[in-house]
């Protein structure tokens, strides 16, 4: 195929899936359609080899699925650089700021007249899977069907959630020529903790994209997550400890409700300042952190710059001074004009602080921590990101397998190693050494063991 930009790895990818998608000349198209599965690790550019597919196939109509709308903006942007032509329509409730340049509508008859007027060139349709039934209705109303459609994180598809998100398989529905199923996570293990709590002695299999499925259709190309380190396209991993051991928190958790306001407070200070010391030890520059609580979330950013204040006046020469230490957060709610604003500002290298008087300093940035709650995600880029900070040990195996994928994107050339910073609190007289099983560590443990495919 044409390299259409392509690196040596996604071409072989290309290639590989366009042996399981091209149809011989004069052939039929099964009733079921052609079907295969593209199992890569997280940052080897997934988007990339679908739309070298797209290219590659010369799919004139393109449906790409995608499990939230910031994706939908995301991708469509991506395929742009792609080098994928022609109009690019959205399925999904993405207001037109918010948008990207893409037109959005959940009206069925909105996307018909958008996709059937456009007569001649190639035409693009990404879709949330919650809008999957708009698509469907927009072909029973009388467009056409698909060339491809590429079901992006298909693991949300398989296992637990196969009956929610049935249409994303069913031919009769979405009508498509083809369908390439792409996952970094085929296969998904419970949690611990969930286990547990419902009286299974070990973790279950709660999605799983079998080979040879006849749902995903075969596996074309696997790119496992040691594969792509040892080949240089995602950054090897280190995984930082940070022992925290705060009298006031011992004090607080002696008080007997380990969930009261004044254990999590003191657990939230000790934890800021584990934080900021590991990030000074280890020259992390650009650390996501990641919460279950929103209020836990915004009093973590809130309290990063005054505690790198306070650590820096004790010890000049080991802390960052605070005018070049920032921190913001972000949730859920948060409209998607404002998230991009915050991750822009994670990922700039500079730091622009109010003088009072009516003036701005710019700063080099030494760090930067940017704490969410269950947004930074699947499929959201942030290329800058060198660290990876488990805050809490609650969270799916699906979240902390993300998590762990935002500080494994690794841009051509760059030589970095990612840190998956672990808390780990220590009673009065407890060696670090002897907590290795705490919840925190076996979080990230499962996570890193789930995204290369083994159960925890």
């Amino acid at each position: 195929m044409v390299n259409n930009g392509l690196r040596p790895h996604q071409v072989e990818a290309v290639d590989a899936v366009l042996r399981h998608l091209q149809l011989p000349a004069g052939s039929p198209v099964p009733v079921e359609g052609l079907r295969c599965q593209v199992i890569a690790a997280t940052a080897s550019g997934k988007s990339r080899i679908a739309a070298g597919v797209a290219h590659g196939l010369r799919a004139r109509r393109v449906l790409v699925l995608v499990p939230t709308k910031e994706l939908v903006r995301q991708m469509a942007a991506e395929w742009r650089r792609a080098g994928r032509g022609g109009a690019m329509v959205g399925a999904c409730s993405l207001r037109p700021a918010e948008a990207g340049g893409v037109p959005c509508t959940t009206e069925a008859a909105d996307l018909v007249a958008w996709v059937e007027g456009e007569d001649q060139g190639p035409v693009t349709v990404f879709s949330t899977y919650h809008s999957a039934h708009v698509v469907a209705k927009a072909q029973a109303l009388g467009m056409g069907g698909f060339d491809l459609m590429v079901v992006d994180e298909a693991h949300h598809t398989s296992g637990d959630a196969e009956k929610a998100w049935a249409i994303v398989h069913d031919q009769k529905r979405i009508t498509s020529v083809r369908r390439l199923y792409m996952t970094a996570t085929p296969r998904i293990w419970e949690d611990v903790e969930d286990a547990r709590r419902a009286g299974r002695q070990a973790p279950r299999l709660v999605a799983s994209m079998e080979p040879d499925s006849p749902i995903f259709g075969p596996v074309a190309w696997k790119l496992t997550l040691s594969q792509a380190i040892s080949k240089g396209l995602v950054a090897p991993y280190q995984v930082v400890c940070v022992d925290i051991s705060d009298p006031a928190l011992h004090a607080a958790r002696a008080s007997g409700d380990h969930g009261s306001d004044l254990v999590r407070g003191a657990r939230l200070a000790a934890l800021q300042t584990g934080l900021v010391t590991a990030a000074a030890d280890e020259n992390l520059r650009k650390v996501l952190a990641f919460h279950s609580r929103v209020a836990e979330c915004e009093a973590m950013a809130e309290g990063v710059v005054p505690v790198a204040a306070k650590l820096h006046a004790q010890d000049p020469e080991r802390y960052h001074p605070p005018e070049r230490v920032w921190a913001s957060w972000l949730h859920g709610d948060h409209k998607a004009g404002y998230r991009k604003e915050q991750l822009d500002a994670f990922e700039s290298d500079v730091i622009t602080v109010a003088d009072g008087a009516g003036g701005e300093t710019i700063y080099p940035a030494m760090l930067k921590v940017l704490c969410s709650v269950k947004v930074i995600g699947e499929g959201v880029d942030s290329r800058k990101c060198d660290s990876v900070a488990f805050c809490d040990a609650r969270g799916s195996m699906v979240d902390i397998v993300q998590m762990v994928g935002r500080a494994l994107r690794l841009q051509p050339g760059e030589g970095k190693i990612a840190s998956l910073v672990v808390p780990v609190f220590l009673g009065p007289g407890e060696d670090p050494d002897d907590m290795l099983t705490q919840a925190e560590l076996g979080g990230a443990r499962c996570g890193c063991r789930a995204a290369t495919g083994f159960a925890p």
